[in-house]
């Protein structure tokens, strides 16, 4: 997600976007060869594919809304260190 849209919300609309700017261009007496336009729609495409498509990361002290099914409440949770974690090992004597 970009933005908190879809990725193919924003893929559609800079698609549909930089396509009015080359029609433009075109109907002014401006050729443009269709292999430059596919070139730029790919690397578009490749590169906010890469931006939208990031893991989400979450560290200590972060907080995220927890959202349940009805009738329970939407809860705020604050990310905590793993309570199961072993406990470092005391140094040697």
């Amino acid at each position: 997600m970009i933005f908190g849209r879809p990725t193919n919300l924003i893929l559609g609309a800079f698609t549909a976007l930089f396509n009015v700017v080359v029609l433009a261009l075109g109907s002014s007496g401006h050729p443009i060869d269709a292999s430059v336009v596919a070139a730029v729609n790919i690397a578009a495409a490749a590169v906010i594919g890469l931006v939208a498509y990031q893991p989400p990361t979450l560290n200590v002290g972060d907080t995220i809304s927890v959202v349940t099914p009805a009738p329970a409440p939407n809860q705020t949770q604050t990310i905590a260190l793993d309570p199961a974690a072993p406990a470092p090992n005391p140094p040697a004597k």
